[in-house]
């Protein structure tokens, strides 16, 4: 491939990616351009959240709030509705139907872009990402194929994998543990048992998969620190709870403090009638200017004792989803559990799991299937990402000081080990919490494309416009 005069690599083709992509090709630099999109796996627009599977997993958010534009809100639910007709704005759709509908987002950008725009689709990994002899962008670099030259570099890949725990280092080969939660096994029933390492929204999924045959439905035992699982998502007012936040804001230097406040707002809320996952979105968008106002001791507070609970409030579950735990608690299939692995070992074609219960006391656990659920690995030190591990090893990208993720400057500019903002290399993604805390929703990371969609535009048109001025 020739290095056109601009060449942006977005390493990455799952939401974020895509997005980005189609927001740049929509707007794209007034020079020629080439926007080249790589996914390692077999589809763009899908990543792991969004993936053709057999079984129909759910968005956790209602369709009317899941548009990829912001602005056209109701974009997703349209596209929605000719395929599934009777759909409305607060149904919770199937994830490959997501799916379909960023990849038709990105094909309609790619029709509608001007002639000196490109969007090139590679399908195939990147090992490594290094700095040109001249200094001047990035060499892309594959296994098998010549690398590619970059003018900019966005890293837009995913959720890491789940981390290897150190009680499942001993037995991450056997038959009986999956450390993928997506791929479980069909051949369960009635007389097995399984345990599920996690008790969040991927808990959830892996529950109602393992248990969609009731009468073949194995026994479903789960655990985690303190037992907590995600609450119901309901009908409620997103934007119920007004203002600009600044008596929050204000007292920002005291994690009590916010406490207090946001436990005052609640009862006004439901007082008045209203929801407490209205004042939850309230909290949600001012998260990033809260999050960078508390001093780091208090942030190093909050994410040791109330990040679970903020967890099972903030990231909730469909109200089908969440009747089915239910309904699997008070028969008995499923156990929740608070407490702490202390060693799983072989036991033939079982796993023996030892474990402490909150509280004290011992236990153990004999189980046909260990599925690890606890989530994504964001520890950038422990190298779960090679291509990541590829860049911290070079500086070019580095932790922040609780390892939550990735630090980065505004747009999404990597911070190098020296603390330098690089200008050519960007992190779009749920690493960003680093700086943002939340950086996860669809919405939220939508809105992180479209400012990187238009910085990338702009600094480039800035950059040719001193490059004309007389010397």
């Amino acid at each position: 491939m020739n290095h056109a005069q601009n060449t942006i690599v977005i390493v990455g083709a799952g939401f974020c990616g895509t997005v980005l992509a189609a927001n740049l090709l929509r707007r794209p630099p007034s020079d020629a351009t080439d926007i080249v999109l790589i996914e390692r796996g077999s589809a763009m627009g899908r990543g792991v959240a969004y993936a053709v599977r057999e079984f129909p997993h759910l968005l956790n958010v209602p369709a009317a709030r899941l548009s990829a534009d912001s602005r056209d809100p109701l974009q997703f639910l349209r596209f929605a509705q000719r395929h599934v007709p009777d759909a409305d704005s607060e149904d919770f759709l199937p994830r490959e139907l997501y799916g379909d509908y960023l990849q038709e987002v990105l094909l309609q950008a790619e029709r509608g872009t001007i002639a000196h725009t490109r969007l090139l689709r590679i399908f195939d990994e990147v090992r490594h990402i290094t700095r040109r002899s001249d200094g001047k962008g990035f060499a892309v670099q594959f296994l098998d194929r010549p690398p590619i030259m970059a003018d900019r570099v966005i890293l837009a890949l995913g959720n890491p994998p789940p981390p290897l725990l150190p009680w499942a280092a001993a037995v991450r080969d056997h038959r009986a543990y999956r450390h993928d939660p997506w791929e479980l096994p069909k051949t369960l029933a009635a007389e097995h048992s399984v345990l599920i390492v996690g008790n969040g929204l991927t808990m959830a999924d892996a529950a109602l998969e393992l248990t969609q045959d009731t009468s073949r439905a194995p026994a479903l035992h789960t655990i985690s620190r303190r037992g907590l699982i995600p609450l119901p998502q309901t009908t409620f007012r997103p934007s119920a709870v007004r203002g600009n936040g600044e008596a929050l804001l204000a007292c920002a230097d005291s994690l009590r403090q916010v406490l207090a406040m946001i436990r005052e707002l609640t009862r006004e809320v439901e007082n008045r009638g209203g929801d407490w996952r209205e004042v939850v979105t309230f909290i949600r968008h001012l998260a990033p200017a809260l999050w960078r106002r508390l001093p780091l001791a208090e942030q190093r507070r909050f994410v040791r004792h109330l990040q679970a609970h903020w967890d099972i409030h903030r990231h909730r579950l469909p109200p089908q989803l969440a009747a089915r735990i239910a309904s699997l608690r008070r028969s008995g299939k499923l156990q929740v559990n608070a407490g702490r692995i202390d060693s799983v070992i072989a036991a033939g074609e079982q796993l023996r799991v030892s474990w402490r219960p909150r509280g004290g006391g011992s236990a153990t656990l004999t189980v046909d299937l260990v599925v690890n659920a606890t989530g994504p690995d964001y520890v950038l030190k422990r190298g779960a990402v090679p291509l990541l591990n590829s860049l911290r090893a070079a500086g070019l990208v580095s932790e922040d000081a609780l390892d939550l993720g990735i630090r980065t400057a505004r747009y999404g500019a990597c911070v190098d080990a020296q603390g330098r903002t690089n200008q050519d290399l960007y992190y779009l993604g749920p690493m960003l919490r680093a700086e943002h805390w939340e950086a996860t929703a669809a919405t939220e990371l939508r809105d992180h494309a479209e400012q990187l969609a238009a910085h990338l535009v702009d600094s480039r048109v800035e950059s040719a416009a001193r490059s004309r001025q007389p010397l």
